[in-house]
């Protein structure tokens, strides 16, 4: 995480009033909300503007990786069926 302090509702109102989140603002959001320091409510307020103002595909790239950071990885790479590898898609 970055040193920038940011909170829910400057997030959501940037969002609201048709702004561009920043890479740091979305890292902070996603970890924050799945650390139960954003309440649902909130995070609902965000999906909402998201959903009305749309998203840059630089935002999109961002939220995606940040939501892939933020959860266990699993490795099926064992896996097998028949005594062959399976093929896997990410």
């Amino acid at each position: 995480m970055t040193g920038l302090t940011f909170d829910a509702p400057t997030v959501i109102r940037t969002k609201r009033d048709g702004g561009v989140l920043s890479d740091a603002a979305i890292d902070w959001v996603i970890d924050a909300y799945t650390h139960g320091r954003v309440a649902d409510a909130q995070m609902s307020a965000l999906l909402m503007a998201i959903f009305l103002r749309g998203m840059t595909t630089a935002e999109i790239a961002r939220w995606t990786a940040a939501m892939i950071a933020s959860g266990e990885r699993l490795d099926f790479s064992d896996l097998r069926r028949d005594g062959k590898p399976l093929r896997l898609v990410d």
